[in-house]
């Protein structure tokens, strides 16, 4: 509430004589002496008076509420240095909202700084820049054309796009006051549905990016294609990603010249990692054989082909938030977050086919400097004294990543050498500087105790 100062220096004045002469005022007064109540200062129109000082009916129970004067032991009147009132001039443009007990009272100062004890969202992110864009399909129908560029007219197993969609995850915070500004806040969020699997079937007439879609010949029997990869029954494109955050964080309230502007400077721990799996896999069906085996025989695994990521980023990160009160109740808020971060990043493929056992490309693991950084809006709708309700859009970026995007090599198998040759001393070198971008809405409630 907006504060009106009353009477200033004849409060003053009082308080001087009270404190510098009790003992002649006590000697000087008569026995029916009454204490002035200074009813001239508080007069309203029509000769009517009001009680001096009135107390809040919270702070002087029900004396104050029947306007009753502070009294000392001795029955005279407190002197009161300042009074408050919801009816001083140039109000907030909140006193008579009806809505304003239900959000704990009627003033902008009451807004204050956004606290929480514990925060639960579901999360609902989606990523450009996972395993799929600019990717070759994995399969074709039939023998594909002439390369280079390996090309088919009836491509299987196409992975363009398919990793885009929003995809399902969920976020906890916990927050525990440290002190009348200052909480501890550790918070989980973790996804791990990212990814597709695609199949395909076509009677020994399967045919897969690694041998140009059987464009390159093999010499150990004369025919086109990869042994175990190629002429399938059944070819599968299984793609699989995860994100996962761990944070630990010390944050510092914080509150503007306007109390409407309020919100938190931060620092901590932060882990996050980030997962890749991919795997191209030929079958033989045995239905499909001449002769034909019984219908609904378990299929075959002649040939696989898989490739792994690990990038598990350690470091710190500093930010903060700021919020401002709408109306009693309801609040908007930006956060930005940003660290420097150790990345320890795994790489690795597997090859397993009838007549080409070699890895595709060399297993490869180290360390590097990683760059992540987070930031957002939010709403929060308080919707009972201790349940709020929230919601807003998130942006995630992280740099430095040994990425499936940027090193699944799929053309050193067919180089005009004989396809004994170890394709793994043909792969390109390892691109370690791949980056992600995930963005997308959050929705989930708070709760106070």
């Amino acid at each position: 509430m907006k504060r009106c100062q009353l009477t200033i220096l004849p409060t003053v004045v009082l308080t001087l004589v009270g404190l510098l002469a009790p003992n002649r005022l006590a000697h000087a007064q008569s026995p029916g002496y009454q204490s002035p109540n200074f009813y001239a200062a508080s007069q309203a129109g029509g000769g009517q008076f009001r009680p001096p000082y009135p107390a809040s009916p919270l702070a002087g129970g029900p004396s104050a509420a029947q306007g009753d004067a502070f009294m000392d032991a001795q029955g005279r009147p407190i002197v009161m240095p300042a009074s408050y009132s919801q009816n001083c001039p140039g109000g907030n443009g909140c006193y008579g909202d009806p809505m304003a007990v239900d959000f704990g009272g009627c003033a902008q100062d009451q807004c204050g700084p956004h606290y929480f004890d514990v925060a639960i969202d579901t999360i609902f992110l989606q990523s450009n820049d996972l395993y799929g864009d600019g990717a070759l399909p994995f399969s074709s129908e039939g023998v594909g054309g002439n390369p280079p560029p390996p090309n088919t007219i009836n491509p299987r197993l196409d992975p363009q796009g398919q990793s885009e969609d929003y995809e399902p995850g969920w976020r906890i915070a916990l927050r525990y006051d440290l002190g009348p500004l200052s909480v501890f806040e550790a918070t989980y969020m973790g996804i791990y549905d990212f990814g597709f699997d695609l199949t395909a079937n076509a009677t020994d007439n399967l045919f897969s990016v690694f041998s140009q879609y059987g464009i390159a010949p093999d010499p150990a029997d004369g025919v086109a294609g990869i042994a175990g990869l190629d002429g399938a029954d059944e070819q599968n494109l299984n793609y699989e990603s995860d994100l996962q955050s761990t944070e630990l964080t010390f944050r510092r309230y914080w509150v503007g010249n306007h109390p409407r502007i309020s919100g938190t400077w931060m620092a901590g721990a932060r882990y996050v990692r980030m997962t890749e799996d991919l795997a191209f896999s030929a079958y033989n069906r045995p239905e499909f054989d001449t002769p034909p085996g019984p219908v609904g025989s378990p299929k075959v695994l002649t040939g696989q082909v898989t490739y792994a990521s690990e990038n598990d980023l350690v470091g710190f990160q500093f930010g903060g938030d700021v919020w401002t009160c709408l109306r009693q109740g309801l609040r908007f808020g930006l956060e930005g977050k940003s660290g420097i971060y150790n990345n320890r990043y795994k790489f690795d493929s597997t090859n397993f086919a009838s007549v080409d056992p070699e890895n595709p490309q060399l297993p490869e693991d180290g360390n590097q400097i990683a760059f992540v950084a987070e930031g957002g809006i939010s709403f929060v709708a308080d919707i009972m004294p201790s349940w709020s309700v929230r919601g807003g859009y998130h942006v995630f970026y992280m740099n430095s990543l040994v990425a499936l995007q940027n090193n699944v090599a799929t053309t050193q198998y067919f180089t005009g050498v004989p396809i004994g040759t170890n394709p793994e001393t043909l792969a390109p070198a390892l691109n370690t500087q791949g980056h992600a971008l995930y963005h997308g809405f959050t929705g989930g409630v708070e709760y106070v105790w």
